[in-house]
């Protein structure tokens, strides 16, 4: 794994679905200028998602194929899906980087710590179970998309006791300014 053998941070984004996690990464991480390293999954797109940034939407032979070649960093199955990290767009982002930022739930989370130790620093962002149905149901979330959400809801937010820092998004605005202030906090300042 010697390319990861690099100084930086990984700022490693994890939280309960539908907390809003997305929306505050791409935003800070587009004002920091950090890069972003997609996962790769084999489930069908969802409403808004943008192929290459919420995800890396593959076919599931295509995922298993890569797997076996020992391209991925960390591969997981959800609900009959393949979701993975590959090591090539992780070496890349930290080489043209070094300050880097990915989306993942808790199993990559914790490979990420595995294998980066303080380097990797995770950011668990929550709102509560009713919040996560409201916002949902207001933005016309198909069913099974809530269902998903809600079944795995208590597995998700007990992660939170694991991460470096904790952040309930209850306003959006907030979240942001706190949650940036905590990644600033982590990255070297400029030397003169």
């Amino acid at each position: 794994m010697n390319g990861y053998e690099t100084n930086g941070t990984v700022f490693v984004f994890t939280g309960t679905s539908g907390s809003g996690r997305k929306t505050i990464a791409h935003q800070i991480s587009k004002e920091l200028g950090l890069a972003s390293v997609v996962s790769c999954t084999t489930r069908t797109p969802r409403p808004k998602e943008v192929n290459g940034k919420d995800y890396t939407f593959i076919s599931r032979k295509a995922f298993i194929d890569a797997d076996i070649a020992g391209e991925f960093f960390q591969t997981v199955e959800i609900d009959g899906n393949f979701y993975g990290i590959r090591k090539a767009d992780l070496e890349e982002a930290l080489r043209q980087n070094g300050q880097i930022y990915v989306i993942v739930n808790r199993y990559a989370a914790n490979r990420f710590k595995y294998v980066f130790g303080e380097r990797a620093v995770r950011l668990f962002i929550y709102v509560n179970k009713q919040t996560i149905l409201e916002r949902m149901l207001a933005r016309n979330t198909p069913t099974d998309v809530i269902d998903h959400y809600m079944n795995h809801y208590i597995e998700e937010v007990s992660y939170r006791k694991d991460c470096e820092h904790v952040f309930e998004n209850m306003d959006l605005h907030e979240t942001i300014n706190k949650v940036k202030m905590t990644m600033l906090a982590h990255m070297p300042t400029p030397t003169s």
